[in-house]
């Protein structure tokens, strides 16, 4: 009787662990399959966020530093372009904890297309799935551009003279977009 009583509290036990276990499982399974992005609600708080976006956008998912503020310089009806007013223009400045060393300006246009670099140290790239892509460096900064879903995206850093960034880790950003 206490052998039975031992081996059926251990079967409990067990079940019980088997059932948390399955249970987390299920849980980190259920965010990842929501494709909840890494920055999810942090955009809405910076000033000047448009909730009316007329598109469905990407954000890096990973940035060389820890994100620690949220810049929107521009978003909203490209002010620029008077002849249509369909056009529209996001540009947002992801900082880490110093501003000056950890930066990066993310643009997204719904018009255009990769921009004329004019071959300053141009390099053509491809980017997983095929997108191809344009890096350049002008002295005063690092830019990787490309076109996908009929949007026009860069990211870009300023330096001061040197490149702050490998094309490989700009392209790692770039593969990280995810739909925000």
């Amino acid at each position: 009787m206490i052998t039975n009583t031992i081996y059926n509290g251990g079967v409990t036990i067990m079940v019980k662990l088997l059932f948390v276990t399955l249970f987390l499982l299920i849980s980190a399974c259920g965010v990842g399959a929501t494709g909840a992005h890494p920055y999810a609600g942090e955009l809405e708080k910076a000033e000047g966020y448009d909730e009316d976006v007329p598109y469905s956008f990407k954000m890096p998912t990973s940035i060389p530093f820890g994100l620690n503020e949220i810049i929107i310089r521009e978003m909203g009806e490209d002010e620029i372009e008077v002849v249509s007013s369909d056009r529209y223009m996001f540009d947002v400045i992801l900082r880490g904890e110093d501003p000056e060393e950890e930066h990066l300006t993310v643009m997204i246009h719904n018009h255009g297309s990769i921009e004329n670099t004019q071959g300053q140290n141009e390099k053509r790239l491809t980017l997983s799935g095929g997108v191809d892509a344009k890096y350049f460096y002008n002295g005063a900064s690092q830019i990787l551009t490309w076109d996908e879903d009929d949007l026009m995206y860069q990211i870009s850093v300023s330096v001061g003279g040197e490149e702050r960034y490998s094309v490989e880790e700009l392209v790692d950003i770039a593969e990280s977009f995810e739909t925000y």
